[in-house]
């Protein structure tokens, strides 16, 4: 029987920082590169805990909507339908921005700007067609494969790790030809090294934290990160207190596992991707449920956890600066660095 820890409450305030560090932050374009938006993690109602984090500074967002080995298009769109929607409603202080010139008006609007992720390609199913059709719906990235093998690939909980398909090596190059970033994070570690050898632009670990820090089959080995750096590509740095080694999500935990990054790589290669799930006992109660996809790592059960929110960047910064980080190498972590490839890559 796993036992759960007793968690400290998550971080739902802004810290003590110095005002160079609040500042900093509030002046920046602060992008976080990946939060679930599909029923089970976090709920659909965007009143939820949004408006908190466009309180506390937060720029941009990629939603995931589609995930978790569905091969239902029908129940996708409907998705995308219902959120789009969503977003539509609180036009006072939301928008949807598919282009990095959309997300600095939005944030110089005073708005949070989003758009779309799928952390799986199953929603494309075998259609490369459908490449077009997400990404004029405002899917501008997508991962190769959630945890299992697909069409695509092998998952990093597969117990092969068998590569790209044919199929994958053609879905790649159409995702690159139509502007929409190629993500490995949940891949199996030959499926993402196929994808960054053949991969034309830049590659992204949109939400990955390095193996070398905290063991485990969702973390990324450093030939990973050099590989992806060398692309022109960003690494994510998760905030989730399972992947950080640290279950209550502390500050201390993730800047570990953004330092070691950094330092692999170089600042100008990692951004964040926090990951946040609002409802924990979900959250863990679906892992649970689904052993094929979060098997044991090397006998180790996934335990309840924390995840880090918007306040904890704010503190994140404040980490940076104690440690000596320029400022212009902070700007680019807290998002310029996700804006210039995006910039780069997106049509």
């Amino acid at each position: 029987m796993v036992v759960d820890p007793i968690l400290k409450p998550r971080i739902e305030t802004i810290p003590p920082v110095s005002d160079k560090a609040l500042k900093l932050f509030r002046d920046s374009l602060v992008w976080d590169d990946l939060i679930p938006w599909i029923a089970g993690l976090n709920p659909e109602e965007m009143d939820a805990f949004l408006p908190r984090f466009h309180k506390v500074g937060i720029d941009f967002m990629s939603l995931t909507v589609g995930a978790g080995h569905s091969i239902d298009t029908d129940a996708t769109m409907r998705h995308i339908g219902a959120v789009k929607r969503s977003i539509q409603q609180r036009s006072a202080w939301l928008t949807q921005a598919n282009s990095v010139a959309a997300i600095r008006a939005a944030k110089a609007a005073g708005k949070m700007a989003v758009n779309f992720n799928f952390q799986d390609t199953l929603p494309f199913l075998d259609s490369m067609e459908l490449v077009t059709v997400y990404y004029d719906l405002g899917v501008r990235q997508a991962g190769l494969a959630y945890n299992q093998k697909n069409f695509v690939g092998d998952g990093c909980a597969e117990r092969t790790d068998a590569g790209l398909s044919r199929f994958g090596v053609a879905l790649v190059k159409e995702m690159g030809r139509v502007g929409m970033l190629v993500d490995g994070s949940h891949a199996g570690y030959r499926t993402t090294m196929d994808a960054m050898e053949i991969c034309e632009g830049p590659f992204i670990f949109s939400h990955s934290n390095p193996f070398s820090v905290r063991p485990h089959y969702r973390s990324i080995k450093d030939d990973q990160i050099k590989a992806c750096a060398a692309t022109g590509g960003v690494i994510g740095i998760n905030g989730v207190g399972y992947w950080v080694g640290d279950n209550d999500a502390t500050t201390a935990a993730i800047f570990r596992c953004l330092d070691y990054t950094v330092n692999l790589v170089g600042a100008e290669h990692v951004g964040l991707g926090f990951d946040y799930v609002h409802d924990l006992d979900k959250l863990i109660q679906w892992v649970r449920s689904a052993p094929l996809v979060w098997p044991p790592f090397e006998g180790e059960e996934m335990v309840r956890h924390n995840y880090a929110g918007a306040e904890t960047m704010v503190d994140l910064t404040q980490a940076m600066i104690d440690h000596g980080y320029p400022d212009a190498a902070i700007c680019g972590i807290l998002g310029e660095n996700w804006a210039r490839l995006c910039e780069r890559v997106w049509k």
